[in-house]
């Protein structure tokens, strides 16, 4: 790839979008967008279709986006959605091929952030976990240096699992706060201020999130989890609660074992898409890329 030349990256969310053209592992160009996430599919496809149009340039060598959803990898199907309900079943690699002439990688969202981790983020570690706190929560698995996704990209499917009344996600992710009709934006700034009722629900919200990762440690035991997305900027206000509850599941050997970290690379997800476009252009006859690339 010449120095002109770009790949267009998309962070599909369950609320906005992020945009960039990636030049030497470099986002350029950044650009959000809402999206329609209550919309029909076919709605949702031309909010996609209509993004990509807007960031094309004619240096533009292909296109790679993440989105939360499970996937056939190698068709690029996307195949359920949870926080856009209506979006399943989406051949959305040859929807997007046919429409601009362009080669295309789909890749889940939580897979393309930790693989951006792995690549750019300089942890040092061949075992990482990349877990997304937003809208929802997902996490990628890098293991020996190869990012695992199962055989439908739903490894790391996190916030799926039983949790009291509910799942995880329900309350170790954005969706703790709007089911209690707080914006989150507003609690860190009330948290800010030194406010206890913001604090207070910082700290229940870190004990549920150091409660999901105690579950990863114990079934994976990676070297290093790194927290992205968009609650992961009020770290700070839940990290103690988050430690606590770690160190009372896990204990001192297992604690102490993995390194907790907020991520500190801009555009990781944007990133992770442009070096999973580059390993499968490399790598397209592999058979095995559905389970490990």
């Amino acid at each position: 790839m010449t120095m002109d030349h770009s790949l267009l990256c998309i962070d599909l969310g369950g609320t906005k979008a992020l945009v960039a053209s990636v030049v030497r592992n470099e986002a350029q160009q950044l650009r959000q967008y809402t999206v329609p996430n209550q919309a029909g599919v076919d709605q949702v496809n031309a909010f996609i279709m209509r993004l990509i149009a807007d960031n094309l340039t004619v240096n533009t060598t292909g296109i790679a986006i993440g989105v939360p959803s499970t996937l056939d990898i190698h068709s690029g199907t996307v195949l359920t959605t949870q926080n856009i309900p209506n979006w399943q079943r989406v051949p959305l690699k040859s929807l997007l091929e046919r429409r601009f002439s362009l080669p295309v990688v789909v890749h889940n969202d939580a897979n393309c952030f930790a693989f951006g981790e792995y690549l750019y983020g300089r942890h040092h570690a061949s075992n990482l976990i990349g877990l997304c706190l937003g809208t929802g929560i997902g996490a990628g698995f890098v293991f020996n240096g190869n990012l695992y996704t199962g055989n439908h990209s739903a490894a790391g499917e996190l916030g799926n699992l039983s949790y009291l009344d509910g799942i995880i996600e329900d309350y170790a992710s954005g969706q703790f706060f709007q089911r209690q009709g707080i914006e989150g934006k507003w609690l860190a700034e009330q948290a800010h201020r030194g406010d206890p009722f913001a604090l207070q629900q910082f700290e229940t919200f870190g004990s549920h999130v150091g409660h999901a990762l105690a579950q990863v440690v114990m079934m994976l035991n990676p070297d290093v989890i790194v927290l992205g997305g968009s609650v992961t900027h009020s770290y700070h206000y839940f990290k103690a609660a988050l430690d606590a509850n770690m160190q009372k599941l896990l204990g001192d050997t297992l604690a102490q074992s993995v390194r907790v970290i907020p991520s500190s690379l801009s555009h990781a997800p944007l990133l992770g898409a442009y070096g999973l476009f580059h390993h499968y252009k490399t790598h397209h006859n592999n058979k095995e890329l559905a389970n490990e690339v």
